[in-house]
């Protein structure tokens, strides 16, 4: 991890995804960093001096009439980062892996 040093941004959403499907499009959504799974809903992704730390909440469901559609909700933290450079990272994640929620 970081030392306990507070993040430089955090980011928290709720995406319209299961957890496959969310793991299944993040090589993608943050690349060039390499993902490290910590436990089954933490990982790291590094690239350089940077570290964003991904933190999964347990999957939900949200019922609109009677349609049920996945939300997993998420968490980011950055280190090391510049606002440019979490601009850039945040720009190619919400690309590859928006879809509904916010």
């Amino acid at each position: 991890m970081s030392d306990h040093k507070l993040p430089d941004f955090n980011y928290k959403a709720e995406m319209g995804f299961t957890h496959y499907e969310l793991l299944k499009g993040l090589p993608s959504a943050v690349k060039p960093y390499e993902i490290k799974r910590v436990s089954p809903l933490v990982y790291e992704m590094r690239f350089e001096d940077r570290l964003v730390n991904l933190v999964i909440l347990p999957e939900t469901i949200r019922k609109i009439a009677s349609i049920e559609l996945p939300v997993t909700s998420i968490s980011l933290d950055f280190f090391e980062f510049e606002a440019a450079q979490y601009d850039t990272f945040m720009d190619r994640f919400k690309r590859y892996l928006h879809r509904g929620g916010g």
